[in-house]
């Protein structure tokens, strides 16, 4: 009976594979990599590029990112990116950004990213181990946070460096020295100067509000996308035999191109 299960069960993980083929191949040209896909490009506006092992391409969503990966935008281009186990990343016009470091496990999650120019938000599930982080550099400035929505701005021509918190707390480290940002505040340091801190302007509320509703709106879609694969493929296997739920997830996620 186990040998007949197992049979069942290694045609199963076959049909998934031929239903994620197009998401997989997608994957695979953008990551060079055989490994789960962890971090996506997921929605694109107007022009963004993707720079992967020093060749510049237009990203077909949804297409994984490496390590050392860059993506850029034009005076017009938006780009948003997704974490596989949630969390989502806007990069805003004129905007320049590195994967710095992407390293993450079932145990673990290290996220880091140097905004070389413009403007970044993101919105972040909570880190749940102590060695877990997400972080963004921006003229010298870092930013990290343990599960929270904020934004880092960077005028790299005036130097001018801003980090906003919408939801619960970040924290910024220059020169040695780490400063909270509390919800609803935000900091600005001009030319190297003395970090000032004051109230998020309606205009940042709005801006993080839009945002919020879009990360929201991806990863519901995301998870429709992996509701599907799972309809679709347990329409496949046999009436007598009925994979766990755990195993059906595992299965699919990381067959998928997100």
């Amino acid at each position: 009976m186990k040998k007949i299960f197992r049979c069942f069960e290694y045609i199963f993980l076959v049909i998934l594979c031929v239903f994620s083929l197009a998401a997989v191949s997608r994957a695979d040209d953008a990551s060079g990599s055989n490994q789960p896909t962890q971090f996506f490009v997921a929605q694109v506006k107007n022009e963004v590029y993707v720079v992967h092992l020093g060749k510049q391409h237009i990203p077909n969503p949804p297409e994984a990112l490496a390590e050392n990966d860059w993506v850029r935008t034009g005076t017009n281009g938006k780009a948003y990116l997704e974490f596989q186990n949630g969390g989502v990343v806007e990069i805003g016009p004129g905007s320049n950004l590195k994967v710095s470091q992407l390293d993450i496990t079932p145990r673990n999650f290290k996220a880091r990213f140097l905004l070389a120019v413009g403007e970044f938000k993101a919105k972040v599930a909570k880190l749940t181990t102590a060695s877990s982080a997400f972080e963004v550099e921006a003229g010298g400035v870092v930013c990290g946070v343990r599960g929270t929505i904020f934004g880092v701005d960077y005028d790299k021509t005036q130097n001018d460096i801003s980090a906003q918190t919408y939801e619960g707390t970040i924290f910024t480290r220059s020169g040695g020295k780490e400063e909270l940002i509390q919800k609803g505040y935000g900091m600005a340091v001009q030319n190297a100067g003395v970090p000032s801190v004051s109230a998020l302007t309606q205009g940042q509320v709005q801006s993080f509000e839009q945002f919020s509703d879009v990360a929201g709106l991806l990863e519901k879609k995301k998870q429709e996308m992996i509701d599907d694969m799972k309809n679709r493929a347990l329409q496949q296997v046999p009436q007598n035999v009925v994979p766990g739920q755990n195993a059906l997830q595992n299965a699919i996620v990381p067959k998928l191109g997100f």
